[in-house]
């Protein structure tokens, strides 16, 4: 897929939604607040959010960051939450714009520190969180790598985006002041354009992301088999990477197992039900406090029936303590916990 839409802030003034949406908009990404003069929220951002919904634009948000430690990208990830995030839905992912000169100096290692720092703070609390960068800095200040399970929004004023990375890239910035596809303005104001290329709005109303949490019981389905789930990966069904493993796993699939499928029918290799686990990958899976681990789908929370948010599934989540069967988890080493399950619906992490 491929939809068309804009980014805006307080230099767009009092933006006309409803001439954009004439104009073919049918997405916007409002700039909420930043960290490069003190804390602040975008003087416009509450009325462009207001009028956007409204509207019935499906909206992201982004955060202009300015954070050179991680206490500091945790502090401004606080404020983004308390001011613009809370209380709010969003359906395209919250953004941290890395751009700001003292960031780019910090070098690879601190910076993509820094980033995962802030990511991870949100994405604890049930946000789906994206980078935004020039398709440059992504590579020349970033080790891209470690970033890549965080979808990108990547700028690059060009005819055609340059970075190949599909799974990862979410939303191409292609143009701005300088627009070599169309013509720079929307609504008769100067703007940044945009093509998305996921339907952030439906996969994350699915998994209750970004405020439109999921209270209701789960809808019970007779399981697929494996053979039955590559082959509708294959066919598109499931998406592409990060979406992939969430929607399957959120579906009470083991992502891995559908996977290793996959890659099998697409390099031409025979299958039979008993590759799909090999005897190699059999590890010694006691858990103990300090482990990292992974959360099986069907895990709740201790004494419960209840879920986790999703999140929790497809993170690797550290143990904090462990007494007898019941573990503490969180996604990060110190700080708040994430809750506690039985021991059981956790596996070891394979480094």
């Amino acid at each position: 897929m491929k939809k068309f839409g804009i980014d805006i802030s307080k230099w767009q003034g009092d933006f006309d939604f409803k001439k954009a949406i004439k104009e073919g908009v049918t997405f916007v990404i409002i700039k909420g607040g930043g960290g490069d003069n003190g804390l602040y929220t975008d003087v416009k951002f509450e009325e462009n959010y207001a009028e956007a919904k409204k509207n019935n634009i499906p909206v992201g948000v982004y955060w202009f960051s300015k954070a050179t430690t991680v206490k500091e990208a945790e502090d401004e990830a606080e404020y983004f939450y308390q001011n613009v995030l809370k209380k709010k839905q969003f359906e395209l992912p919250v953004y941290i714009d890395v751009e700001h000169k003292s960031m780019l100096a910090l070098g690879k290692d601190k910076l993509t520190e820094i980033v995962s720092a802030w990511c991870n703070r949100l994405e604890t609390i049930g946000f789906w969180v994206g980078i935004y960068s020039t398709v440059y800095a992504f590579s020349a200040y970033m080790n891209d790598e470690a970033l890549e399970r965080y979808t990108h929004w990547v700028a690059q004023w060009a005819e055609e985006c340059t970075y190949k990375k599909t799974d990862v890239l979410g939303v191409w910035q292609f143009g701005g002041e300088t627009n070599l596809l169309r013509k720079n303005t929307v609504a008769d104001v100067v703007c940044d354009q945009n093509y998305m290329y996921r339907d952030f709005p439906t996969i994350i109303k699915e998994l209750g992301l970004n405020g439109f949490n999921v209270d209701a019981e789960p809808v019970i389905t007779i399981p697929k088999s494996v053979e039955t789930l590559a082959k509708e990966v294959i066919d598109g069904k499931w998406g592409n990477g990060t979406e992939r493993r969430l929607r399957l796993e959120n579906a009470g699939y083991d992502y891995e197992d559908v996977q290793r499928l996959v890659n099998l029918i697409m390099y031409g290799m025979q299958y039979t039900s008993t590759t799909a686990k090999p005897t190699a990958d059999k590890v010694d899976n006691t858990v103990k406090a300090g482990d990292l681990v992974k959360l099986s789908s069907n895990g709740v929370i201790y004494g419960t029936n209840k879920k986790f948010a999703p999140f929790v599934y497809t993170s690797l989540l550290y143990v904090r303590e462990l007494k007898n069967n019941r573990a503490v988890i969180s996604v990060v080493a110190e700080g708040p916990v994430t809750g506690a399950v039985d021991v059981k619906y956790l596996t070891k992490h394979k480094a």
